[in-house]
């Protein structure tokens, strides 16, 4: 498993004894591996201390700069070393058999992604969750489906080099995995028993800046007819002022989609190390589950 984190220690506990409970519950056979922690150069210093003190397999990377979550993601991949790379963000919750469903990919289906709850309340989160809903609206268990979330997914470690992993590291960037199985065959699969509790607000100020880097890092640019339907059918939610704020979210993700595309190298991250098996990254942690005895 892989979870990126930066400054957000009550989150990580949070999110740690939770797969910690989940990995009680793994029937014979199965084991949580490993947990990769990665560290996008939190400035608290207690930031990381929920995975020192988590009983749980933990190998803690740090960033030695900010460096985002797609790239704290790849270095926790370099890392890892199961044959089922599980992924959370460090605001996630797993429940229940979360670690067991994740488990659950082979050569047919080597991808699942699932739902997400929202714990928190207020409206930007409310509007996040309407566009979670929207999105799980007649899927089933086993449905292809053209998102991986970062934040609630797993993937056969061999499936995830065979298409080279992800090809973006921007916001949204995880769906390109996504694309890529999906143009190798094997798309990802929708699993309504992979849940996660979710903070889903971040404020307005992190809303409308993930809403227009989720668009200026989309691979597709839009044309100005996108936009107007984009205007028109982002407007999801059960009242007024979530529908309203969705169709402002959508409107300047497609803005940004509107941008000509550019495509950049990222550098590979400097990595420091913090004691037995430790390397630098960003604030990301990282589970491998192994199958068999």
């Amino acid at each position: 498993m892989l979870i990126p984190t930066r400054n957000r220690a009550a989150d990580l506990r949070r999110c740690l004894d939770g797969l910690a409970e989940c990995a009680d519950r793994l029937p014979a056979g199965l084991t949580l591996h490993q947990v990769v922690v990665v560290d996008d150069a939190s400035t608290d210093p207690d930031a990381t201390a929920p995975a020192r003190d988590s009983g749980l397999p933990v190998v803690l990377l740090r960033n030695r700069d900010r460096l985002g979550a797609g790239a704290s993601r790849r270095l926790g991949v370099e890392v890892a070393d199961g044959d089922v790379l599980a992924f959370l963000d460090d605001d996630a919750v797993p429940r229940g058999d979360w670690l067991a469903v994740a488990a659950g990919v082979d050569t047919d289906r080597p991808a699942l992604t699932g739902r997400v709850l929202g714990f928190d309340a207020g409206l930007v989160s409310r509007a996040r969750q309407a566009r979670y809903d929207a999105r799980y609206r007649g899927l089933g268990e086993g449905t292809p489906v053209d998102f991986f979330a970062c934040g609630n997914g797993s993937v056969l470690t061999s499936a995830f080099h065979g298409v080279h992993g992800f090809s973006n590291e921007g916001v949204g960037g995880d769906n390109s995995l996504a694309r890529s199985l999906r143009e190798a065959g094997t798309p990802v699969r929708f699993h309504p028993d992979l849940v996660i509790a979710h903070r889903n607000g971040k404020g307005w100020p992190a809303a409308l800046r993930n809403a227009w880097s989720a668009g200026i890092d989309h691979p597709e640019r839009m044309t100005v007819s996108d936009l107007v339907a984009t205007a028109r059918h982002s407007a999801v939610g059960d009242d007024h002022a979530v529908r309203e704020l969705n169709r402002a979210l959508g409107v300047l993700h497609a803005l940004g989609r509107l941008m000509p595309r550019t495509r950049e190298e990222t550098a590979a991250p400097a990595a420091v190390g913090h004691g037995p098996g430790d390397r630098p990254a960003q604030s990301a942690a990282a589970t491998t589950i192994r199958r068999g005895a």
